[in-house]
């Protein structure tokens, strides 16, 4: 059910980790289709106003994505916060991945900034 509204295209930067020699091995990218929902938040500014904090045009916008579990097989692992999601252009690092309940679809949910 999920796919049906993973339109956006979205490019998973694979962590490589480290060689022998502690030196950093190339990352993979892998190419997925995923829901990218930006959202919005009012915070406070310095003089006291109320101001509206991650817009759809920021470069830094907060975001969920929604990607289908089944990326597992093309990552060979489990998503974790050390793999760059990269959309709009923009490369975004990792804050938060939930797994939330579903019986026949599962999916992710991962929190960027």
């Amino acid at each position: 059910m999920i796919s049906a509204y993973c339109i956006d295209d979205v490019t998973i930067i694979r962590y490589g980790g480290y060689d022998s020699w502690n030196q950093p091995l190339a990352p993979t990218e892998i190419h997925v289709k995923g829901k990218v929902e930006y959202r919005t938040k009012l915070i406070s500014s310095l003089k006291g106003e109320s101001v509206v904090a991650g817009t759809a045009g920021a470069a830094m916008a907060a975001a969920i994505v929604r990607l289908p579990e089944s990326i597992d097989a093309d990552l060979g692992r489990d998503l974790n916060h050390e793999d760059i999601l990269k959309f709009d252009g923009v490369e975004h690092a990792v804050l938060r991945i939930d797994k939330p309940k579903a019986f026949s679809n599962p999916i992710y949910e991962v929190y960027v900034a």
